[in-house]
């Protein structure tokens, strides 16, 4: 990203959560370079060459899809020579052209593979209707969405086979597919700010569509529930999420065991996201429609769910935050604790993101954000009435709730606990909470200070 376009994201952000957040903003942007040193590297042609020879062992056929509209010529024989180039061979390529010239069939017409599949739409219905009439012709187990300036890695397909290979191995078969993803620049050249995911995450995805590019979706699932228009601009994040709510009331209904189970990470960049002017990774203020589109379909699924909640933007653009009307226990027997972040100078005391200073928002945002993790600190916490026997049995004491309570507040027993204790006696305490089943909420937005 250039000076000028940080110094425009800089602005931009200042004026939506004022000049001190801007500045602590921008000071983390310079000082903590997340995966500044990041070079994609390509597999290599011996790497590529074994694909070739494992595929034979997987029977997945995917279809790929692409709304296109006026597309660059560079930019479309890109993307086709970057399915051309998938060492995995069983796959459909259907590009659903609404443009009003010929740009798009002129480059179609230069080439005779039998797996690339061009239909020409009547009219430019926008990319959801668009790819909805795509989806018509998709033959394929499982589909990919891919954006038409966009472009996959050799080895993206193999690596979706692989996983749902090894998937149906363990006697499951995956709903969902997501791999890890970074930008490049506009010829193509250049790759920088990756993207590594975390695998399936219930709350992270209620708070930003981090799971985006690239996915696979089981292609009898997608006709089904189609793209919604009144969504565009977060029709992903909308599919997604209703994706998610599916799976969820299958989970609450007994039928599986965890949603997790449903939804594979792909941990490895397989996705190049093209960056120009026009796009909205270069320039996120180029489409603040999304934005609120992104909201609405995250309003939309509390509705499903049934939670009485509001929905409201986050402090970074893209970013949501689901505001429960009464104690998130009330609507969400699925989580077992839920606890904020412990402070010592400034810094995060324990966690996920410790040594981490508060001020900052962390790798692409997620501080700021409703997740799930492993385990939370005892002197921030909140659990479930369901699970506050296991708290009187790990710690010997009575249950107190300790979320958002000062430290000169607290029971007496864990305030002369050395912090050492505290940390193994949270982990413990999450251990046993994690083996009945419950998940462990982080709010951001609690804090409690210590010495």
């Amino acid at each position: 990203m250039s000076v000028i376009q940080n110094i425009k994201k800089t602005i931009n952000y200042s004026k939506k959560n004022g000049y001190k957040e801007a500045f602590f903003a921008a000071c983390e942007r310079v000082i903590a370079k997340y995966h500044a040193d990041y070079r994609y590297e390509e597999p290599t042609k011996e790497r590529l060459l074994w694909q070739k020879e494992e595929q034979e062992a997987f029977s997945t056929k995917f279809s790929v899809i692409v709304p296109a509209y006026e597309t660059k010529h560079e930019y479309l024989v890109a993307l086709i020579e970057s399915c051309l180039g998938q060492s995995y061979e069983k796959w459909e390529l259907i590009i659903a052209d609404g443009s009003e010239s010929n740009v798009v069939a002129d480059c179609m017409a230069g080439y005779q593979d039998a797996r690339l599949r061009y239909e020409r739409l009547p009219e430019n219905g926008g990319i959801s209707v668009n790819t909805n009439q795509a989806l018509a012709f998709a033959t394929g187990d499982y589909c990919g969405l891919l954006d038409h300036d966009d472009l996959l890695t050799p080895d993206a397909l193999f690596e979706m086979a692989k996983a749902i290979h090894e998937a149906k191995a363990k006697d499951t078969e995956p709903v969902l597919l997501y791999s890890d993803e970074d930008k490049c620049d506009f010829k193509g050249e250049h790759y920088f700010e990756p993207h590594f995911k975390p695998d399936f995450n219930p709350d992270l995805i209620l708070s930003n569509n981090y799971i985006c590019h690239f996915c696979m979706i089981k292609t009898e699932l997608l006709q089904k529930l189609k793209i919604r228009k009144e969504y565009d601009g977060a029709q992903d994040y909308d599919l997604v999420l209703r994706i998610v709510s599916g799976i969820w009331q299958r989970e609450k209904e007994g039928s599986i065991s965890r949603m997790e189970d449903a939804i594979v990470h792909i941990p490895r960049v397989l996705y190049h996201w093209r960056c120009h002017d026009a796009s909205t990774a270069v320039n996120p203020q180029s489409k603040m429609y999304a934005y609120e589109a992104g909201r609405n379909a995250l309003t939309d699924f509390v509705k499903r769910m049934g939670w009485k909640a509001d929905v409201r933007h986050g402090k970074h653009l893209g970013f949501y935050r689901i505001a429960y009307r009464e104690e998130i226990f009330s609507h969400r027997e699925d989580v077992a604790a839920v606890g904020g972040y412990v402070v010592s100078k400034g810094k995060v005391a324990s966690g996920i993101y410790k040594g981490q200073p508060i001020i900052y928002a962390g790798y692409m945002n997620r501080m700021d954000l409703y997740q799930n993790v492993k385990f939370l600190d005892i002197r921030n916490l909140a659990v479930n009435e369901r699970y506050q026997q296991v708290y009187e049995e790990v710690t010997g004491q009575p249950y107190v709730s300790t979320l958002d309570m000062p430290v000169k507040e607290q029971p007496q027993w864990l305030q002369d606990m050395p912090a050492d204790e505290i940390n193994t006696l949270s982990k413990t305490l999450s251990k046993r909470l994690r083996a009945e089943g419950g998940r462990f909420v982080l709010d951001p937005e609690v804090i409690v200070k210590v010495k």
